[in-house]
């Protein structure tokens, strides 16, 4: 008895206070974390929702980027590039507007972003300009491959259109790069845009010849070749009265791709027709009249000594 009464006074008083304490706090903790959970569930819907919704909107955006940009037979390059800095884009901003219905704070990643964007394109301006040129030329049309373009003095046929450079090739076969951002900024001659083009040739005559004559002798060549457009206006005019003689200037209408075939034809052609009409073309000289000189004589020579 006495052993157990010493045992008893050796054995501590259990403290229950501290584990209520404890239970309750963790009972407080799972009751508002319940809250909270129901509390943000629609916010949850909502982020699925956007998400959902702005991957199905993000296809369907590609999808009919694709089909315009195949419509205007863009290279393939062009249009994997422009597809997918759109799908990038895109992906970015559903990213942010799914953190934003989640209730996060946005406002720093956008501020980072926005910071890393103007880093970015400060640094690649130059290629951004040629990018952007590179798609406003392939969306506007103005010219596409197959077409002979003038420039800056740098004449040739569009070979292709890259996302920076244009190519095209001159006649004498060489292979000319220019930016599109300087395409896009300056003055650009398309020869072969329109459905009909005009040859303009200049053909002088003799003061002596009859212009009527020569106009005749031109206008039945024009008419014996079927690549002229007989039903355009294909003129012989008068241009000016040159020094040495009458300049003529005749306009041939034709399709664009008969322009160079055609056009030198007809200078051979010209040249023929009138040397076959026995009509002259002139070429600069100069002549001389001593009429009103004085003969110099021996009687002369002794007065000048």
């Amino acid at each position: 008895m006495g052993d157990i009464m010493d045992y008893m006074m050796l054995d501590p008083v259990i403290d229950t206070s501290e584990v209520e304490e404890n239970i309750n706090h963790f009972q407080q903790w799972l009751n508002d974390t319940g809250d909270w959970f129901l509390g943000y569930i629609p916010h949850l819907i909502t982020a699925i929702i956007v998400l959902t919704a702005g991957w199905w909107l993000i296809k369907l955006i590609i999808k009919i980027l694709t089909k315009a940009l195949n419509r205007s037979k863009a290279d393939l390059t062009i249009i994997s590039f422009l597809t997918s800095i759109t799908r990038t884009i895109l992906f970015i901003f559903l990213g942010v507007s799914v953190l934003a219905a989640l209730q996060f704070d946005v406002s720093t990643l956008i501020t980072a972003l926005g910071a890393a964007a103007v880093t970015v394109g400060l640094a690649i301006k130059d290629s951004l300009a040629n990018v952007a040129s590179g798609t406003i030329i392939i969306l506007n049309r103005k010219f596409k491959t197959g077409d002979y373009i003038e420039t800056e003095g740098i004449v040739g046929e569009v070979m292709k259109i890259d996302m920076m450079y244009t190519t095209l090739r001159t006649y004498d076969h060489k292979e000319v790069l220019i930016p599109n951002s300087r395409l896009s900024t300056n003055n650009v001659i398309n020869h072969f845009n329109l459905e009909d083009r005009r040859l303009e040739i200049p053909v002088p005559i003799s003061y002596e010849e009859d212009i009527a004559k020569a106009r005749n002798v031109i206008m039945n060549l024009l008419k014996s070749d079927e690549r002229v457009l007989q039903n355009s206006p294909n003129k012989v005019i008068v241009e000016q009265f040159g020094e040495s003689s009458v300049d003529l200037k005749v306009w041939i209408w034709c399709a664009p791709e008969n322009y160079w075939g055609l056009l030198f034809a007809m200078r051979e052609g010209i040249k023929n027709a009138l040397d076959k009409a026995g009509i002259e073309i002139p070429f600069n000289q100069l002549d001389i009249h001593l009429d009103d000189i004085p003969k110099i004589t021996d009687k002369t020579k002794e007065k000048s000594k």
